[in-house]
């Protein structure tokens, strides 16, 4: 069974043309709604769609739960899109194809592969710096880290348990296809911002999820994010305790600024060390584990 599943907030404009297009490419549509205050659970169930409700946890919190139901399901392959109509649901088969002919794990929907997006230049340029911290996170390459318009397998539906509740749940899932070894290709797709005037909101959204993505980036690969500035720090702290000794014992001067910089960079850099080395030793600990 091929499932298309839709996270939807307050999209009673968009909502019903959206599960219409899509009923002809898969077996079932399921809508979750996450807790909108306008008409968007009755259209969707009215157009045809399964509808799951759910209070306003957030855009990953629904990912989850779609994930969740597609394993109740046993979905073959889950295919992802928005609600809010800048998805092309006529290109879903561009992913499942990819799958079942490439035996690939999981298909990203790519604004940018072919360099032809119509995406406003502040939404692309934030794109492409999440997308290469995402990918120095995971060693993939893929040019659109946060395409909401995805397939999964379903090994990749059984090993993907998403936890993070805000956007930033799509670098989430990228580094877990990455800690479970599963595969990742990507095709082309044409996006449409027609009406999209919010850039203040997606400045605000794009630096959340950004700073999300460090976090998940640190935590992967702790001794290069925290060991590697700690031991610099360190060495700094040394080499201004020395001037700071130096000119005591041989000209008697005290360099009260030599003295609290040495220290405070000596601390910092002990912090760090100590952090990368129990997040990397939890770490392996939970790669051990699964």
């Amino acid at each position: 069974m091929n499932l298309a599943c839709i996270p939807a907030y307050n999209e009673e404009s968009t909502i019903q043309d959206v599960v219409k297009k899509t009923l002809p490419h898969v077996d079932k549509v399921i809508v979750c709604d996450d807790g909108s205050t306008d008409n968007t659970a009755k259209l969707a169930k009215e157009a045809g769609a399964i509808v799951i409700s759910q209070n306003n946890e957030g855009y990953g919190a629904a990912i989850s739960t779609l994930f969740e139901q597609a394993r109740k399901e046993n979905a073959q392959i889950m295919v992802t899109l928005d609600g809010d109509g800048q998805h092309n649901p006529d290109q879903i088969p561009l992913l499942i194809n990819a799958i079942t002919t490439h035996n690939v794990d999981v298909v990203i929907g790519s604004r940018f592969l072919d360099d032809k997006t119509s995406a406003p230049g502040y939404r692309k340029t934030g794109i492409k710096i999440i997308t290469s911290a995402s990918n120095y996170g995971t060693n993939f390459k893929v040019t659109d880290s946060q395409s909401g318009f995805r397939a999964y397998s379903k090994d990749a539906i059984d090993a993907i348990h998403p936890t993070e509740q805000g956007m930033s749940v799509s670098t989430e899932i990228l580094l877990k296809i990455s800690n479970k070894g599963l595969s990742v290709a990507e095709v082309p797709i044409i996006v449409s911002y027609e009406g999209d005037t919010s850039e203040q909101h997606s400045v605000s959204h794009g630096v959340s999820v950004l700073v999300n993505t460090i976090k998940y980036v640190s935590i992967k690969h702790p001794l290069q994010f925290y060991g590697i500035p700690g031991i610099v720090l360190l060495i700094a702290g040394i080499i201004m305790g020395g001037i700071f000794l130096d000119a005591y014992l041989n000209a008697q001067k005290i360099f009260y600024g030599s003295l609290l910089a040495s220290i405070m960079s000596f601390l910092l850099g002990a912090i760090l060390v100590v952090t990368s080395i129990l997040l990397f030793s939890m770490a392996n600990l939970i790669r051990d584990r699964n």
